[in-house]
């Protein structure tokens, strides 16, 4: 994984993300019905990985008024976008791969949405994250399953490696409780292909997929192929295939994961 590229991609779209993320707002929208749905108590402290523009965390501060939140984007731009979701000045955004930064201690509550597809060490995750929560602390996150823009992996034979459902328990359950482990597919229909790769744009999608088309004649093979295989006549599909997860820690302060990661 290039860390620069995606901070580049995203760094770009910070100002388009919100009106074209639309898989994305609707996962947020999703994970945070879980977090009111299961998590009950009243947390302390609340850490965001890969917070982005906010679409997760403007759901959840409502929730959450008396607490205090840490939130972490590789995209330093996004600072001040979060900033206004903050009345009362109750957070710490923290800059940086998520791989790379301190993790908070403590934290009652660890959510992310939309993020963990882009860490290279799903390992390294597990283990400082597990580290950072309290007690019988909760996480929860969202990722993206084996068919996530299922469409472009067909065409071009290019994505990202996605973990499967069976891997992601196993990765977790030494140290969490697993109270929620689900999939799902979210079509997305677009008036063209070329309006596709303008979201991906848009939404800084495209940060793991970017040069795959270099060539004017290459860009136009994948467009026709696109409408060729994937129209109804009128419409072109994009499909995201979101996975949800909602952990809680063991208390078992010494687990490490057994879990080998392949890059």
């Amino acid at each position: 994984m290039n860390i620069a590229s995606v901070k580049y991609k995203f760094g770009k779209s910070t100002d388009t993300y919100d009106d074209n993320a639309y898989a994305q707002k609707e996962i947020a929208g999703k994970l945070a019905a879980l977090i009111s749905a299961i998590y009950s108590c009243n947390p302390k402290t609340v850490f965001e990985i890969g917070c982005g523009t906010g679409l997760l965390t403007k759901n959840i501060v409502p929730l959450f008024t008396d607490a205090y939140y840490y939130l972490n984007d590789i995209n330093e731009k996004v600072e001040f976008l979060i900033n206004t979701l903050f009345p009362k000045n109750n957070f710490t955004f923290i800059g940086g791969d998520a791989l790379s930064i301190d993790f908070p201690h403590g934290m009652d509550l660890i959510m992310s949405s939309s993020t963990l597809q882009w860490f290279d060490n799903l390992n390294v995750f597990a283990q400082k994250a597990h580290r950072s929560l309290s007690t019988g602390g909760y996480m929860f996150l969202s990722s993206f399953g084996k068919n996530n823009l299922k469409e472009i992996r067909k065409i071009t034979g290019t994505g990202l490696e996605y973990p499967s459902l069976e891997t992601l328990r196993d990765l977790f359950v030494s140290g969490f409780e697993i109270l929620h482990l689900s999939e799902e597919e979210i079509p997305v229909l677009f008036n063209s292909s070329t309006e596709i790769l303008s979201h991906f744009r848009r939404t800084g999608v495209n940060a793991n997929c970017s040069g795959i088309m270099r060539t004017q004649s290459g860009l136009r093979s994948f467009c026709d192929k696109y409408n060729e295989m994937f129209s109804d006549g009128t419409k072109v599909i994009l499909t995201y295939n979101p996975v949800y997860l909602v952990l809680k820690k063991k208390n078992n302060n010494d687990w490490k994961s057994n879990f080998c990661n392949r890059n």
